[in-house]
């Protein structure tokens, strides 16, 4: 195995660069795109013959891996968020709630209670705790805090 690590045939270096691009594949973080292009670079610059030294070619390896990482990574992101959705704020928790009326479910107290949007009950915090609700007032949530609405009261 050492021999074979110490002496890469270019086939080699292409079959890492494609199980690197599987692990890619199958986990989509990015991180794993540049030694993968870093392998592929390496398998074509070893069929002219480099040097043929090992430590060359791991080196090389090394730097084309850290290389392509930094630079290659902001242009990889931008393109990754290109697509565009046509459900925007979707997983934006806040941003979805944000405007949705709902209706006090039980009492407030010092500013806390609990709140119906829809068909799920949440905890909520009064924007104003000098302001009174009760139970069936109608409320705009305006903002959220983790997962407590931020209400106000729409009387």
């Amino acid at each position: 195995m050492i021999e074979f690590l110490t002496d890469m045939p270019f086939w080699a270096w292409f079959g890492l660069a494609g199980v690197l691009l599987l692990a890619e594949i199958l986990t989509g973080t990015t991180f794993l795109l540049w030694p993968a292009v870093a392998a592929a670079i390496l398998g074509l610059l070893t069929t002219v013959q480099l040097d043929g030294r090992w430590a060359t070619q791991w080196l090389l390896f090394a730097g084309l891996t850290v290389g392509l990482g930094i630079v290659g990574r902001p242009y990889a992101e931008r393109w990754i968020n290109l697509g565009s959705t046509d459900r925007p704020g979707l997983n934006q928790f806040g941003l979805n709630r944000r405007g949705k009326r709902g209706v006090v479910t039980g009492e407030f107290i010092a500013g806390r209670g609990r709140i119906r949007l829809g068909d799920t009950q949440w905890s909520a915090r009064l924007d104003d705790e000098t302001v009174v609700v009760a139970e069936g007032d109608p409320v705009e949530v305006i903002g959220t805090e983790g997962t407590v609405m931020v209400i106000r009261p729409l009387v």
